[in-house]
């Protein structure tokens, strides 16, 4: 199952969108299901066990109902939850959490003629919380990026010494000057050390450091993006999706 996250469902369709065009191009299967519960984890790091443990229930109710024997999540924050939290909250749990990087990193490495449009630049890369310190993904998008061309230039605290930039548990709801100033310490760390282009794996890192990058001159992209480029599924000219892939897509219906 692909479980997109409820930012990319509801507040950024066209990031959910382009991780199912992102599976079409790399050969990978995958099922949707209707019913959209969140995972849980905002409820649980506010404090709310028990509302958490209730998500995470009827989540498995409905995976069971639809019988999903696998996850495959771009979300941070899902993939967190589902891997390390639900087990813990749901002594039945037994759903096995892709690595979703991972699976990305092979199918390129099996297949590099996948990636259509090479870079030549030197980038950032910003470890996201959930995906770094919390499930140890550091290695993986790094890979994905130098397959892509990408020359990744490290800042001083990086990896699990990666500095926060302020998105993770609902920092900026609960204290936004607070934030957008954590923000704007990563950013001016990333200036420090020549970057000029910053790229992020998480929606909510995006949406944050991206507000805060305009008085700072560093551009922030978003993992998906960048993917979706390099596949030939957006164009750098219009932004759109190609005509190669829609006309694959039409193809899929008519069969």
């Amino acid at each position: 199952m692909y479980f997109p996250g409820c930012i990319a469902y509801y507040k950024e369709k066209e990031n959910f969108l382009l991780w199912e065009d992102i599976f079409l191009r790399l050969g990978i299967d995958y099922k949707l299901v209707d019913k959209k519960i969140c995972c849980g984890l905002p409820a649980l790091v506010a404090g709310y066990g028990s509302e958490a443990r209730k998500l995470a229930r009827r989540n498995f109710e409905i995976f069971k109902e639809e019988k999903i024997d696998k996850i495959i999540t771009p979300c941070p924050v899902c993939y967190k939850m589902f891997k390390q939290d639900y087990p813990e909250l749901l002594p039945d749990w037994n759903i096995e959490v892709i690595n979703i990087w991972d699976l990305i990193l092979n199918k390129l490495s099996e297949k590099p003629s996948l990636i259509k449009n090479k870079e030549n630049s030197e980038i950032g890369f910003q470890d996201s919380c959930y995906l770094g310190r919390y499930s140890k993904i550091y290695e993986e998008p790094r890979k994905i990026l130098s397959l892509i061309g990408y020359k990744i230039k490290e800042m001083k605290d990086n990896k699990e010494n990666s500095q926060c930039c302020g998105s993770c548990g609902g920092l900026p709801r609960i204290n936004s000057t607070l934030a957008n100033k954590s923000a704007k310490e990563r950013l001016l760390q990333a200036k420090r050390t020549g970057i000029k282009k910053l790229i992020v794996c998480s929606l909510e890192e995006y949406d944050l450091l991206k507000k805060n990058s305009n008085e700072i001159g560093i551009d922030i992209l978003e993992f998906t993006d960048v993917l979706a480029l390099a596949l030939g599924i957006k164009n750098k000219d219009d932004n759109r999706v190609s005509d190669n892939l829609i006309e694959t897509k039409n193809n899929e219906e008519e069969i």
